[in-house]
């Protein structure tokens, strides 16, 4: 797999006037990635082997879409197989993403961790297309796309890498704009927004098992 990413540079105002320009706030991005460490930890060796990965997709889509909705009047979207907070004002929506360790890294090139299915290589060309958009909404909270919709739509994704240091986790993070995708990985970004590190302490498992209980490090896709 050929790497020909772009690496981060600092963009006019920083980070917190990047995520503005999209109508987002790092104190909406922190909680989901903080739930998804939480609901991480609850898992048990009781539990299928895939179910802290699981546990923690569900929350870091969960209370991205829950923050933006209460705060910032986002939708929901389920577009193309994609778990999304979408922005009408802006024609952007919002997924999530496990990354490698290269993530949150301005001097490096982070790729996601696992691969990746059709919908985010659709979703990475879109990202390339510049067109009008006007919504039309089945719902309030939930928003309906059209064909021409669906194809102007610009999808970014919160990206996350966990790294267990001591007793502690840090999470590295970055909200980036895939352009290109290649047998599953993405391997050039139109936009990347480093964020700061998360660093985690003091959130205990589940006593479901004893003593014995261990933590299963299980990435969700």
């Amino acid at each position: 797999m050929a790497l020909s990413l772009v690496a981060a540079v600092p963009g006019p105002g920083g980070s917190a006037v990047q995520l503005a320009d999209l109508g987002t706030k790092l104190e909406y991005l922190h909680p989901a990635l903080y739930a998804g460490e939480a609901a991480r930890r609850a898992a048990t060796p009781n539990h299928p082997a895939n179910a802290a990965g699981t546990r923690a997709y569900q929350e870091h889509v969960r209370l991205l879409r829950e923050e933006h909705i209460r705060n910032e009047g986002w939708q929901r979207l389920l577009h193309d197989h994609l778990e999304l907070v979408y922005n009408p004002a802006k024609a952007i929506a919002i997924g999530v993403m496990i990354g490698d360790a290269a993530t949150g890294d301005r001097r490096h090139h982070p790729t996601n961790l696992h691969k990746r299915g059709a919908a985010t290589a659709r979703a990475a060309k879109r990202n390339n297309v510049q067109l009008e958009l006007f919504l039309s909404s089945a719902e309030p909270d939930e928003a309906a796309l059209s064909d021409d919709e669906a194809e102007a739509l610009q999808i970014w994704f919160l990206v996350s890498y966990r790294v267990q240091v001591g007793d502690s986790v840090h999470i590295h993070s970055e909200l980036s704009l895939p352009a290109r995708v290649e047998r599953g990985f993405v391997v050039e970004w139109k936009h990347r927004i480093p964020l700061p590190v998360l660093e985690m302490d003091g959130i205990e498992p589940q006593d479901e098992d004893g003593p014995q209980e261990i933590d299963i490090p299980v990435d969700f896709r």
